[in-house]
């Protein structure tokens, strides 16, 4: 399999070249000759690899990845793992913060890096190695596994998710795959890289929201891709994290969220047709939302998902699920009181 990104512009002059052509020789005038000169030789990036076995293609590729991938189990496709060529070569600590924040971990700088990263040697070439845990929710196994690999100023990323056990698992044909890429850069530099999403409106201001919270929920700190952020415990040292955040568009839509926050209780993914079993309608400040509750073995999960002005919404709790069952009254208050301005 490849992935190129073509020189549109030689492309568009060649097919101008040929339309040239047909018009000079047109009928009751005197021909023209004129020459052109038409690139021989594709001079663009080029990515390609070998799958292993039991790994299979997602079909949708969108933004900065130029490949797509999945585990084939006996439970249906797993895991994530991509491909994606940035034209440039990015900072370690940001893309580490960038896969971080679908963990709920904190911001981390240059010296956490060093603790989770090493320089691991594939067949003559040097990856960065770096493992993600969730460290965030109890019991959860969401692992993120990066390998970047630097060439001349660019950075090839590639990114494996999933849970902790199907990564290691798959290590050697995670291996194998990076071991079976070519990478070529291209003559013209190409920027693939994802977009800066634009900043989520502040809470209590002009089109955010507003709301009221339990007394006994304390505040904690916010972040770039928080809104506000809880916490609630009870006497036996049980928690809850609450957190609100946003985005433009759906992110990927409800079962992809829905999926990803089941993955972090420990509960398996399921396919659409029984996405009813967790999400059930809901209305928020008169507007039609999704109600999200699934309770795992230890930790349970409390969401709801609007979407206002092509803009997602996320309210969700998760923790203790003896807790979470004794502030399920106050999660559903709070979401009574939600009112966009």
């Amino acid at each position: 399999m490849s992935f190129s990104l073509p020189n549109t512009f030689c492309l568009t002059r060649a097919l101008l070249t040929a339309l040239s052509c047909l018009l000079l020789f047109s009928c009751g005038e005197e021909a023209e000759i004129r020459s052109y000169e038409i690139p021989t030789e594709y001079t663009g990036p080029v990515v390609t690899w070998e799958l292993p076995d039991d790994w299979g293609e997602n079909p949708d590729i969108s933004g900065p990845m130029a490949g797509s991938f999945h585990v084939k189990t006996d439970l249906g496709p797993m895991g994530r793992i991509g491909v994606m060529p940035f034209r440039e070569s990015v900072s370690s600590v940001d893309v580490a913060n960038m896969f971080g924040m679908e963990l709920g971990q904190s911001r981390m700088d240059e010296d956490d890096l060093k603790e989770i990263s090493e320089m691991k040697d594939i067949e003559g070439r040097n990856f960065e190695w770096i493992r993600l845990q969730d460290t965030g929710h109890e019991g959860s196994t969401r692992t993120i596994l990066l390998a970047l690999y630097r060439n001349k100023g660019e950075t090839w990323l590639f990114p494996f998710i999933g849970d902790r056990d199907l990564i290691n698992e798959q290590q050697k044909n995670f291996e194998s795959f990076l071991a079976s890429t070519t990478l070529r850069a291209g003559e013209v530099e190409i920027r693939a890289k994802a977009p800066d999403l634009p900043p989520p409106p502040a809470h209590d201001q002009h089109g955010g929201p507003t709301w009221e919270i339990p007394s006994h929920w304390v505040k904690t700190s916010a972040s770039s891709m928080r809104l506000a952020s809880y916490e609630v415990k009870d006497d036996n040292g049980s928690k809850l994290d609450f957190s609100v955040t946003s985005f433009p568009g759906d992110v990927g839509g409800t079962l992809a969220n829905v999926n990803r926050w089941l993955g972090q209780i420990g509960i398996d993914p399921v396919e659409e047709s029984s996405l009813s079993k967790y999400v059930s309608p809901i209305v928020l400040d008169e507007k039609e939302a999704h109600l999200v509750v699934a309770e795992g073995d230890k930790d349970s999960l409390y969401a709801a998902i609007l979407m206002v002005d092509d803009r997602s919404w996320f309210f969700k709790i998760t923790g203790s699920r003896e807790l979470a069952r004794v502030e399920k009254p106050n999660f559903l208050n709070f979401l009574e009181s939600v009112c966009f301005h």
